[in-house]
């Protein structure tokens, strides 16, 4: 956070308006490893926008946003402190937070958000998205963000996973039985197939895919990135070697993320 110079009074106000501290400005000693949680993703935000036009607006959108921590910090630290043009896009079906997220933003003065409530798949948007991101969007919500993203073409598409609900509960009859009998592991092996599956089929999409730690493990489990940067078509060799790939552990694990159905009902631009 430091190295970002953020204006800490500015910060301080920015988390009273969005509820990331108190009324008296005081931070949520049990929200600090939110804070830099969000810090940690929006490097990886920074790094994405600094390798596209500065002489055009840069359209991000965050799915599943929730109260939009990360997206009204992010917008003032490139709009206010890099003085980039950006638009912020945030969708989320919950309208409470929704609402509470527009009030946000006027007293902020951030009047380049748009807040729309909806389902993620059902949202037409007016602008090309170039990142489309989520941050502990819960199951199913994390392959909608993806699909989305595919959906529309981003350029980049970036997500932390909060569960694999919907993975664990289908994955059965599969070799590793003696070892998914225990519910820690049966978690953990879960995560990693949903994460694995989906970059997959990113990858079959023409996406140069990553997956990695974004913050330490001390700040949250759910701490494991997918980043997406969508590099062209991919070869009809290269995208049959990778389909290989997902069909295999489809069939040894009997089961099929959400965001393989997802991509059968959003239009794809591709």
């Amino acid at each position: 956070m430091d190295t970002m110079k953020f204006d800490e009074t500015v910060l301080r106000k920015i988390y009273k308006v969005i509820g990331l501290s108190n009324p008296d400005g005081e931070t949520y000693k049990e929200r600090e490893r939110k804070h830099r949680q969000i810090f940690d993703f929006l490097r990886h935000l920074e790094k994405a926008v600094g390798t596209l036009s500065k002489h055009r607006e840069i359209v991000l959108v965050d799915c599943a946003c929730g109260k939009g921590y990360l997206s009204f910090i992010s917008n003032y630290y490139f709009s206010v402190m890099q003085k980039r043009k950006v638009k912020f896009i945030c969708i989320d079906y919950n309208a409470h937070v929704i609402e509470a997220s527009r009030k946000a933003a006027e007293i902020l003065g951030l009047n380049n958000m748009s807040f729309i409530c909806a389902d993620i798949a059902k949202v037409n948007l007016e602008f090309r998205p170039d990142i489309v991101y989520s941050l502990h969007a819960c199951d199913t919500a994390t392959d909608m963000a993806i699909a989305k993203g595919i959906a529309e073409d981003a350029t980049y598409i970036m997500t932390v996973s909060c569960c694999q609900h919907t993975v664990r509960k289908t994955m059965k009859k599969h070799p590793l039985g003696a070892v998914t009998q225990h519910g820690v592991y049966r978690e953990r092996l879960g995560d990693m197939l949903a994460d694995t599956m989906r970059a997959l089929i990113l990858e079959s999409r023409g996406y140069k895919v990553r997956i990695f730690e974004y913050v330490s493990m001390t700040e949250t489990p759910k701490n494991v990135m997918v980043r997406a940067v969508k590099t062209g078509t991919s070869s009809p060799r290269k995208r049959s070697e990778i389909l290989k790939r997902y069909s295999d552990l489809e069939s040894v694990f009997n089961t099929t993320p959400k965001l393989d159905e997802l991509l059968e009902t959003i239009k794809d631009r591709e």
